[in-house]
């Protein structure tokens, strides 16, 4: 497998993929890493504005990211 970057959304998918993938260790990042290794909560079965706030913290977190690479 061939990647430089993941981003994830919460710790566990960090150590999920790093379980699947040992060598994506140092690739494998949280997408709020950048705001204090922010977790971005999952929205499912919640109301409007909860997605709302996690298309903002993704939003934040791309736009930290590509300051940064």
């Amino acid at each position: 497998h061939q990647y430089d970057l993941i981003l994830t959304m919460e710790p566990r998918h960090v150590q999920d993929i790093l379980k699947i993938a040992p060598e994506a260790r140092g690739k494998t990042f949280l997408l709020g890493k950048w705001q204090g290794d922010q977790k971005i909560p999952d929205p499912y079965r919640q109301q409007r504005p909860a997605f709302e706030h996690v298309y903002q913290l993704v939003q934040q977190g791309v736009a930290s990211w590509a300051k940064h690479l």
